[in-house]
């Protein structure tokens, strides 16, 4: 059961936040935390974050390193800053911006805050500055903090190991099999360093202005040091090669890690997408989930 208005503001009240009770939004969607938009009394708004089960908060430890570290190390884009952490109650103050794109889950598609078909340069631009600042945060931190850290050739073994795991279980196309494979073992297309990655950089995890500056990221669970062009992959998958090029080049610009072959790399990196919604069926166990794997898988 989730909590009733007067149960949230009664939580609130003990931390000392008083609520104004009639801008409380109430978000059921997720799985693991019911989600509660709300304005306190001086004009602040809050995201309040419930979680359903008592296994949630455990596996909220990694995430609250990473955005310590991120908000530590970064100031020129925002991310949560978890003000409230306990086992009843994640609450943070709202970040400023709104998600580039939110999913319509009745058509599964994206509902653009952006002009899709004429992306404005500045999105591109502030988002290659923002990933290689992130990218460039210190590796110590993330080991210190008991995150997942690869080195070049540990991103690249672990990639192969996800897909000996994916075909021992659901098998694999021969073609895709092949492509690979020869990617895997093409040494040069692979990147000689490894960075701290958002690893779920879509348009419903970037914030921006009117304006379509980036402000900000959101969602941090899937954050580790690994191959950064993960951070590239849903930018090309949404907005074309014209699209990554205009990122990698603000990217550049910014003076983050750029190699010769790096756009062949996270093109490549794209055509692995199966191998990630057969994890998710693996897991989950969902039926749709396993015969869309199995459809990717063999394409």
């Amino acid at each position: 059961m989730g909590k009733t208005k007067e149960r949230v503001m009664d939580i609130m009240e003990k931390y000392k936040i008083k609520l104004k009770d009639d801008t409380l939004v109430f978000n059921e969607s997720g799985l693991d935390f019911q989600v509660v938009f709300a304005t306190d009394h001086l004009g602040d708004e809050w995201v309040l974050r419930f979680p359903r089960r008592q296994d949630v908060i455990p596996r909220t430890k990694i995430e609250k390193k990473v955005l310590d570290i991120v908000n530590q190390c970064i100031s020129i884009f925002q991310s949560p800053h978890w003000s409230i952490y306990t086992e009843e109650l994640i609450a943070y103050k709202k970040l400023k911006g709104v998600p580039a794109g939110t999913i319509d889950t009745e058509k599964q598609a994206y509902v653009w805050e952006i002009d899709i078909n004429n992306v404005p340069a500045v999105f591109h631009q502030t988002l290659g500055k923002a990933l290689a600042a992130l990218h460039r945060i210190p590796k110590e931190r993330a080991i210190e903090a008991g995150l997942v850290v690869h080195t070049p050739a540990e991103a690249r073994q672990s990639m192969k190991m996800r897909m000996d795991t994916v075909k021992e279980k659901y098998g694999v196309g021969e073609g895709l099999w092949h492509r690979w494979q020869t990617w895997l073992n093409d040494h040069e297309v692979w990147p000689k360093e490894t960075g701290f990655i958002h690893g779920d950089v879509h348009a419903g995890h970037i914030l921006i202005d009117k304006k379509a500056k980036v402000t900000g990221l959101i969602d941090w669970t899937e954050a580790k040091v690994t191959d950064i062009s993960n951070d590239f992959v849903a930018h090309y998958r949404t907005f074309g090669e014209e699209g990554l090029d205009s990122l990698i080049e603000a990217y550049k610009q910014s003076g983050g890690y750029v190699w010769p072959r790096m756009k062949e790399h996270i093109l490549e990196l794209a055509t692995a997408y199966p191998v990630a919604i057969a994890e998710f069926a693996a897991i989950s166990g969902l039926d749709e989930y396993e015969q869309m794997a199995r459809k990717v898988l063999f394409e």
